[in-house]
Order: structure tokens, then C-alpha cells, then sequence
């Protein structure tokens, strides 16, 4: 049906298209300039009549189609003060002043289904300044927004294709912490197909009253994205933006070299294996010949990035339109197959069909290729010890590259010895993918200026084929494959979304108001179909299964999974305010589902506001330019959770099985058997109730501005799945609440000296998060996977969800008789007479004095959420340079240092140089580290505080400098940038940007990047 009303709707939009005709009008011209004369690009519209207008272009020119009647511009732009220009003749020449604020009242805000004055919202609405977020060398748009809006966390991935992790005002779920994005109407769970350069806007809606009009898919916050579009009456506009540059690794993780690794070795008890690579390779006992630097081995000290960027608009009188084409490749900086590769079409088109019908199409196209590496190599790096080499010709099994074993020096063999750039290098992991995103739009006006009717059909097509292939190959007697291996992956993305919105608008006196009536029906859907074969031969032609596949062993492998989900809502927003002075807005959203036995949940919102610069009491003050009171209050939902998880499960197995009919040799026959979980409960969404508070202000004569906001917001129904007690079972429910809170800050100063123009700005977050109910569970043990038990992260009432939880380490033991002076060692030392607590280990706090060491000593270590983030940044702009930095950073996180804990169970691994470096010698020498013999002692490898480090770093996220000048009257800017050059963090490891509850098991590294670009227009 959707492909019917696509059809459709594609008929009329172009028929009607072809008997337009134009109305009686003149057409006006004109040039736009700044003091300076410098051309700007600048708004113009129709005094009383919005609706007609256009943009002026680079050089400053416009032309604009207006009826005989009209006697008044209106000249806008950003950053300067508006204008009234009467019509005098068919040529004008127009100049603005600069304004020194960015806090213009009537600015245009996209908000949920439409727009809003600035100032007239009464939500703490982020935008992004886009042209600041274009200087960002990243080809993720969400990278780009890093530290550049108060409330939202984004922790960036190194790897090529990989998405960041977004949080907007903390963490209010275990399930589903992403954002909900939507793109010019299309819901979307992220944006990593889109380009920078396409987008237009981006407003983040924060709070439940800015939020709550989408519903149950709001909980986590809403970044809506809207795309460029041309204007009416704009001349023919070619942009060209590209850069091309390179990457490198930044902040390398320093290991322990061969002598620094053979010493400590050597004092633990494994200098069997020094004795072997010296035989072996050379050198000494205290100075090994071998040294293998495994992180250098394994990084490109350069990877290519480049993005090139052709943007095409215009309009006459009755069309716009708009087309963008972009090719984005990003190489990964290990060195291995690994790159991010995009080709992306834009496209728009605009009709005034009739004086009361406007139509619209848009398209997004896209066409990826990633080679995902193997992220385990990053992870064997830092346990490979530095005394055997990468390749080894000696190996004369060693096929069909001669690559290096631990083996040959004595050690073990495993997955945690294994040799990490053969395991970069037997890897091949490619997704291809194509994706579509069409949108048509009719807008009928039933009432000029007044009332309009607008239905939208947005679609999502996207079609992946991931393809793992594994070859032959061998090293040792565990790293190796014997047979080869294929597994084919065909994924499809269906989705609809049909709105339909009547908005009302008028006025009457001081009197304003809206209201909006909204309905909405959505569809998604997912398959995945899978097959997986052994003996594929290496070469890609080759790469298929099937019956008749040229050279493909039969099948191992089939499987289907997939889901269908559709809903319906049916929304309203009203909105009120007596002068522009006192401002009210109301939603509310009902909304169906068919994912849970609970159908519709309801989610209402109010805001209110109040400008107290517009009352007679502040007329005669000198200091506030304008001054907004805002307070807000809302639901929101969240059905990023298990969907009819509730019901009964069966469980089959051999647990659960049995064999019948054994007699002497002859084997039984088994019989399948069942289990029915008896019990199971009604799940239903994740409910977020949402009050904030915040204080919009500009001062000194608008120089700066800024806002402050504190929130409050609980998620109630928590889902999890909690025991049953005496039984086996789990059952999944919404059990729990948890809390965030906290300030947020924004401010902006902005100024000019002579011919110097200057800003600087920043914003600061705080969080609170706590645990309020957890459905009478005292507490739930969680953690990184296989190592939970060893070091748990834990979730406790009145806690931050997810803290790190163990020993408080107090110091080291210096003597021996400190240890005997210890009840806690001298107890143990007592239990334990075979393996004491020496002089060098670790002491641990006892927190109840009771003089034994347990459970009740262990405490909260400090949990992955930052208590605060922030950015600034500094603009310059001096005659035809321009000069940018940002920063942005975190405070208050901690990150457990699972690459050091690791050592519990392999204590042949290496060890990176500063832990080496700092380990105690002799008394006095650390109060901090063990001994090296006390590193790989049990007593010292327990979850402490000595694995769990701050999180906090500062890192300049983007120098720019660049140049404007004209060639032949055509603007154009050359431009240096350098992304993530520098990073100030005391953590021991490639990035403290650590995703997930931040146990850090050797991420892919950040890289810094290095380029130049242009733009230019014409």
C-alpha cells in the first residue's frame, strides 16, 4: 500500500508541476554587504508575507520574483541586524551591521512536527552551530557535535565505520541508552550514513516537554536532523567542499620493551622464556637481541581520510530545489584490511503547485563499503611478550605467511599469546550495504495564514550483505584454522512512517497561538538470513554457498531471524503567549504498540515561560538585554526493550533430554525433551518523567549570552530480568527506577576589536545518577562479559548504576612487620602459610575494622559516567582569516583497567611501561604498585581500586585556520585543520574514551587527523 501512495503521490507532484503558471509580479535584485562591504548570504523576505523570499548567495546577490504591491523587504542573517528596506527602482544595494549576539528571538527553531521562534520555546532546545561543526574532519556527524551541546555525552569509536555512543543526560535504562534521530520525518536508531556537509540543522530536544510529542520512542532524547534545501527565487548556486588528509595514532600506549620485559620476567619465575629467545634470536638475559614493538607493528603511522562534497540549489518563483553528491574513505589506522567507504545523492525538490498547494520529494542515497578489523589483535598486543618477532622463516609449518609464535620461545599457547598481527592479518570481514530514504510531502493551505494540512510518507530500504571468511593457515597449535570458512549474511531494513499534521495558527491583539493535530502510523521491519560453509577456496570469485557454487564444500550452516513492528499515535501540541511575554506550551502523545501485551501508553508535556525583560519593572535597567524564566514538566517513553519478553519460554537441550534403548554396545536413541518457564509477566515500555528549570539571558549589550538548566528526570519500569527465588528461572519484567539529575550551563561571549572579531564559548554538564528501586532486590552483579565474576561492576539501591565494586587499596606493604602488624595479613599469612603476603603487596582497606578482610569491605569504586562534561571553544577572525580551536573533555568518570587485571589468570602476558616502571623494589619505593613477584600473586589480583583509574581527560578537539579570497568574483576558502591533535589524560591506556559500562579490554584506538581542504562557489 505505502509503494501505492508513493506512486501516487510522485504522479500528481510532477504533473502538477507542469501547469504551473506565474502570477503578476516584478522581480527585485540587489547585492548584500557588511560594513566592511564584504558580501554575506542573508534571508529575504516579503514584509507580511514570509512565505515569499529567498536566499542571496555567496557574493551577496539575490534576485527575488515579489507581486506589484509590495513596498518592504526584510533583510536577516545570522550574526547581524535584521533590516526593513523599502522598494526604491528594480536594483538595491543593502547593508547590515553586525550584531555581537547569537541570541536572536527570531531565529527559527526546528522542534518535533515543525518550527519555533526562539524566542518563544519553553525547552532547553540544543542547536548546533553548523558552520562551526563543519571545520570537524570526521565522517560521522555525531562525532562532529563532541563537546558542542550542554547535557549530551558522546564517546567516539577509532574504527572506520563504527558509531559513537550517545547519552543525553545520562543513563536511564540497562536495555537502551541511543537517542532516538530523525531525519527530515524518517526515525532512524543513527546517522552514520549521512554526510556533514548535507545537513542543515540539528536541534537535540533534551527534556520531556520538547520530547514527549514522540512518544514512546523519546525517552533517551531526540536529535532531529534536517537536511539542505534551496530557496525560492535563489540563483543557481555550485558548491564545491572537500578535503583530503591523513590519520595517525595518537596517544600510543607505551609497552615494556625486551630488556625492561626480560627483567620483570625474570623476578616472577619465567625466565625460561628469555633464556629461549636469547638462544634463539641473540642478545642476553638482561638484554634481549629480539624486541618486538607489537602496538607499532600493528598501526599504520598514516591512513588516508578524504571527503569531497558537490552541492547544487536554487529556485525560481515557484520551485526549489536542491542535489548533493558526496564520496567520503576513511582508512583505519590498524594495519590490516580495514577502511570506511561512502558514496551518498541528496535530493530535493520543492512546488508551489497552486497558490494553496506546495509538494515536495527528497531522497537520500547511499552506498557503503566497510572491512571490519579484528578488534582481538588490539587486545593480544598488549599481553604479546616483545621476545619473539612478527614473522620467523625458521617456522617451517608456518603457512602461508611465516609469521612468528609465542611457542617458539617456550610459552604458552591461546588466544591471549596468540601472535596479534597474524590475527589482523587471517581476517576478512566486509559489509556491503545499499540504503534508500524517499520522502513526498503534500501541503494544503485551507486557510491563509492560518491553517494547513501537510501529509508525509517517509521510507527506509536498506539491504547489507556482510561476508566472513576465515582461510587456511597455520602458526602454532592454536592459532591456526585447518579448514576454511565462509559465513554469508543477507540483512533487510523496511520501514514507514505516514504523518498526517493540521496546524492552526492566529492571532488577535497581543494575543498568539497554535495548535497542531497530529496522527502517525509506523512500520519496521528486520530479517536476516545466514549461511556458512567450510572448504571455500581464498579466492573471492568463489566466495558462495550453494548445491551448485563452483568450489564450496556443502552447507554447515542456514538461519533465519527477524522482527515486525507497527504502531499508531495520535499527538497534539498547543501553544499560547500573551505579548511575546508570557509563553505556554502543552503536548500530549498516545501511543500504540505492537511490541508489548500493554497496547497504548500516554506521555503529556507542558512548558512555561516568562520574559521578564519585557515588563515595565526591567525597563529601565541597563544591564539585561533579554531574560527568560522557563519551567517544563513531561513523560516520555522508552521501547528499546525486550519486546514480549514477558511470555512463557521453553527451553530444550541435553539438560533436558534423555538417551533410551541402550543394551551392551548398541547405542540408545536420544529423545528430545522440554522445559516450560511457568513464569512471566505483562512487559510494558520504560516510562521517563522529566521536570527541568532553566534561565535563558543575554547581557552587555548583548555581548554575551547564554542559558542554565537544572533537570530531574526518573525512568520508572525499569526492565530487567531478575531471579526467581528457589529456582532455576530469570523472568524479564519492568522492576526498577533510576535517577539523573543535574546543572546544565551554556555561555557565549561574542566581540570585536578594530578589525579583530572574537568569540569564546563553552558549556558545562553535571550528572547525578542514582539507583531508586530495584523491585526488591538488594543488588545485581553485572560486568564486563567473562570476567564478571572476577571484577564485577554491581547495581545497588542508591547508587550509580554500574559501579565498580571491590577492595579500597590503602598502600603497600613496606616490611615485615607492617604485615605482622596487620590483623587482615596476619590473618591470612596464618590461612595461607604456602603463599604469604610479602613486603611489596598491596593492603587493603579494612572498612569496618573488624579485622578480616570480606565482603562487607567491598565498596563503591566509581562508575563509567562522567559527574562532568564540557567544551569551549575560541573563534578569531582577522580580515580574510579565520582562526577556530575547540576543546572538550570529562571529570568524575573512572575506567576499569581490565588489560592490567588480565594478569589473574596469564601472567605471561607483557606489561605496559609505566606499570613496569612504577613497580616496588624496596621499602619506600612505591606505596602505589606491587612488587613484580606481588603483581601475579593472587592476593594483589583481586577487584581493587588498583585497577580502577580516572577517566578524565581534556582533549583539543579541532585546530582550523583559514584564508578567503575571491578568484574572478567567486568566493572561496582554503582551510588546515588538525582533528584530535593533542589529548591531556593520566589514564594508562590508547583513550579514555571507553564505551559500554568502561571496562577497558584494549578498544581501537582514536586517531588524530591532519588535512587540508577548499571550498569554493559559483
Amino acid at each position: 500500500m505505502k509503494n501505492n501512495i508513493s506512486i501516487i503521490a510522485s504522479t500528481v507532484l510532477f504533473s502538477c508541476l507542469s501547469n504551473i503558471v506565474s502570477a503578476q509580479t516584478k522581480t527585485v535584485t540587489g547585492r548584500i554587504t557588511n560594513e566592511k562591504g564584504s558580501p554575506i548570504s542573508a534571508s529575504i523576505t516579503v514584509q507580511g508575507n514570509a512565505t515569499i523570499g529567498t536566499s542571496s548567495n555567496e557574493n551577496g546577490e539575490f534576485s527575488l520574483a515579489i507581486p506589484t504591491n509590495v513596498k518592504y523587504l526584510i533583510i536577516s542573517s545570522l550574526g547581524y541586524e535584521a533590516k526593513t528596506v523599502p522598494i526604491n527602482g528594480d536594483i538595491l544595494t543593502i547593508q547590515l551591521m553586525q550584531n555581537n549576539s547569537d541570541f536572536n528571538l527570531d531565529e527559527v527553531v526546528v522542534v518535533g512536527y515543525g518550527t519555533q521562534r526562539k524566542g518563544d520555546l519553553t525547552a532547553p532546545i540544543g542547536t548546533v552551530n553548523m558552520e562551526e561543526m563543519a571545520k570537524r574532519t570526521v565522517s560521522n556527524p555525531m562525532d562532529a557535535l563532541q563537546g558542542a551541546v550542554a547535557g549530551v555525552q558522546i564517546v567516539s569509536s577509532g574504527a572506520p565505520g563504527s558509531s559513537p555512543s550517545v547519552r543525553v543526560r545520562g543513563v536511564g535504562s540497562f536495555n537502551n541508552e541511543s537517542p532516538l534521530y530523525v531525519v527530515d520525518g524518517m526515525f532512524m536508531d543513527n546517522i552514520d550514513f549521512l554526510n556533514p556537509n548535507d545537513i542543515a540543522d540539528i536541534s537535540v530536544l533534551k527534556d520531556a516537554s520538547g520530547a514527549a510529542i514522540y512518544g514512546v520512542r523519546a525517552a533517551n532524547g531526540v536529535i532531529l536532523v534536517t537536511t539542505k534545501k534551496g530557496s525560492l527565487n535563489m540563483k543557481g548556486k555550485v558548491t564545491y567542499n572537500g578535503f583530503a588528509g591523513f590519520q595517525a595514532p595518537t596517544h600510543v600506549l607505551k609497552m615494556a620493551n625486551a630488556k625492561q620485559y626480560a627483567e620483570y620476567a625474570t623476578a616472577i619465575g619465567n625466565e625460561a622464556f628469555v633464556k629461549s629467545s636469547v638462544e634463539k634470536y641473540g642478545g642476553t638475559a638482561t638484554n634481549p637481541a629480539m624486541d618486538t614493538d607489537w602496538f607499532k607493528e600493528l598501526l599504520r603511522s598514516k591512513a588516508l581520510i578524504t571527503n569531497h562534497n558537490l552541492d547544487i540549489m536554487g529556485g525560481s518563483d515557484k520551485i526549489t530545489y536542491s542535489m548533493g553528491l558526496n564520496y567520503v574513505k576513511q582508512e583505519g589506522i590498524m594495519d590490516a584490511s580495514n577502511m570506511n567507504q561512502k558514496y551518498n545523492i541528496r535530493l530535493q525538490a520543492d512546488a508551489k503547485v497552486t497558490d494553496w498547494l506546495k509538494a515536495g520529494f527528497s531522497a537520500h542515497i547511499n552506498n557503503f563499503k566497510t572491512y571490519s578489523p579484528n578488534n582481538a589483535a588490539f587486545r593480544q598486543a598488549y599481553f604479546a611478550s616483545p621476545l619473539y618477532p612478527v614473522y620467523d622463516p625458521s617456522l617451517e609449518l608456518a603457512k602461508p605467511e611465516k609469521f612468528g609464535s609465542s611457542t617458539a620461545i617456550g610459552m604458552q599457547s591461546g588466544f591471549w599469546y596468540n601472535n596479534p598481527v597474524a590475527t589482523a592479518f587471517y581476517n576478512t570481514n566486509q559489509t556491503k550495504g545499499f540504503q534508500i530514504l524517499p520522502t513526498i510531502y503534500l501541503e494544503a493551505t485551507l486557510w491563509k495564514d492560518k491553517i494547513t494540512f501537510r501529509s508525509q510518507l517517509s521510507q527506509r530500504y536498506q539491504s547489507t550483505h556482510t561476508i566472513n571468511y576465515n582461510p587456511v593457515y597455520y602458526i602454532d597449535n592454536d592459532q591456526r584454522n585447518d579448514r576454511s570458512f565462509l559465513r554469508s549474511a543477507q540483512a533487510r531494513n523496511t520501514n514507514y512512517i505516514l504523518d498526517n499534521l493540521l496546524t492552526y495558527k492566529d492571532q488577535a491583539g497581543k494575543h498568539h497561538w497554535s495548535l497542531l493535530l497530529g496522527q502517525s502510523s509506523r512500520e519496521e521491519r528486520w530479517r536476516e538470513t545466514w549461511v556458512q560453509a567450510n572448504d571455500v577456496p581464498e579466492s573471492e570469485e568463489f566466495w558462495y554457498v550453494g548445491v551448485d557454487a563452483q568450489g564450496t564444500g556443502s552447507a554447515t550452516g542456514y538461519g533465519e531471524k527477524g522482527f515486525r513492528n507497527a504502531g499508531i499515535s495520535y499527538f497534539t501540541r498547543g501553544t499560547y503567549d500573551y505579548d511575546n511575554k508570557y509563553l505556554l506550551t502543552a503536548t500530549f502523545r498516545a501511543d500504540g504498540s505492537s511490541k508489548y501485551q500493554t497496547k497504548w501508553g500516554y506521555f503529556p508535556s507542558v512548558g512555561l515561560g516568562w520574559v521578564l525583560t519585557k515588563e515595565k519593572f526591567m525597563e529601565n535597567q541597563k544591564l539585561f538585554n533579554q531574560l527568560k524564566l522557563r519551567g517544563s514538566w513531561g513523560k516520555l517513553g522508552n521501547d528499546g526493550i525486550q519486546p514480549n519478553a514477558g511470555y512463557a519460554t521453553v527451553y530444550s537441550g541435553n539438560n533436558y533430554s534423555g538417551i533410551f534403548g541402550s543394551e551392551g554396545t548398541t547405542n540408545g536413541t536420544r529423545v528430545p525433551g522440554y522445559r516450560v518457564g511457568r513464569f512471566f509477566t505483562q512487559v510494558r515500555w520504560e516510562v521517563v518523567e522529566e521536570w527541568d528549570g532553566g534561565l535563558d539571558f543575554a547581557l552587555l549589550n548583548n555581548r554575551l549570552t547564554g542559558a542554565v538548566d537544572y533537570y530531574h528526570r526518573t525512568t520508572h519500569d525499569l526492565a530487567f530480568s531478575r531471579p526467581i527465588p528457589f529456582s532455576w528461572d530469570r523472568v524479564y519484567g519492568n522492576w526498577g527506577s533510576v535517577t539523573n539529575s543535574g546543572w546544565e550551563i551554556g555561555l557565549q561571549w561574542k566581540d570585536k576589536i578594530g578589525e579583530l572579531s572574537y568569540a569564546i564559548g563553552g558549556n558545562l554538564t553535571t550528572l547525578k545518577n542514582s539507583v531508586t528501586n530495584l523491585g526488591g532486590l538488594e543488588n545485581i552483579m553485572n560486568g564486563y562479559p567473562e570476567w564478571s565474576a572476577e571484577f564485577p561492576a554491581r547495581i545497588e539501591l542508591n547508587q550509580p548504576i554500574n559501579f565498580f565494586y571491590g577492595y579500597e587499596v590503602a598502600g603497600v606493604y613496606q616490611n615485615q612487620a607492617q604485615i605482622d602488624a596487620d590483623p587482615i595479613a596476619k590473618r591470612y599469612n596464618q590461612q595461607n602459610p604456602n603463599t604469604p603476603i610479602l613486603p611489596g603487596y598491596l593492603q587493603y582497606k579494612d572498612q569496618n575494622n573488624n579485622g578480616e578482610l570480606d565482603e562487607k569491605d567491598r565498596v563503591n569504586l566509581g562508575n563509567y559516567l562522567p559527574t562532568i562534561a564540557y567544551g569551549f571553544n575560541l573563534a578569531f577572525d582577522y580580515k580574510k582569516f579565520d582562526l577556530s580551536i575547540a576543546f572538550q573533555g570529562v571529570a568524575g568518570n573512572k575506567i576499569h583497567n581490565l588489560n592490567r587485571a588480565m594478569r589473574r589468570k596469564y601472567n605471561q602476558m607483557n606489561v605496559d611501561a609505566a606499570f613496569v616502571e612504577n613497580l616496588w623494589t624496596a621499602e619506600g619505593s612505591s606505596n602505589t604498585h606491587p612488587s613484580a613477584k606481588g603483581s601475579v600473586a593472587p592476593w594483589n589480583l583481586q577487584a581493587s581500586s588498583f585497577f580502577v583509574e580516572s577517566g578524565a581527560y581534556l582533549r583539543i578537539q579541532n585546530i582550523q585556520l583559514g584564508y578567503n579570497f575571491e578568484l574572478n568574483k567567486i568566493p572561496a576558502r582554503v582551510f588546515a585543520t588538525a582533528d584530535r591533535p593533542f589529548i591531556f589524560t593520566k589514564y594508562n591506556g590508547f583513550t579514555p574514551e571507553i564505551a559500554g559500562m568502561g571496562f577497558d579490554a584494549n578498544v581501537y584506538p582514536i586517531a588524530s587527523s591532519y588535512s587540508l581542504g577548499v571550498k569554493v562557489s559559483f
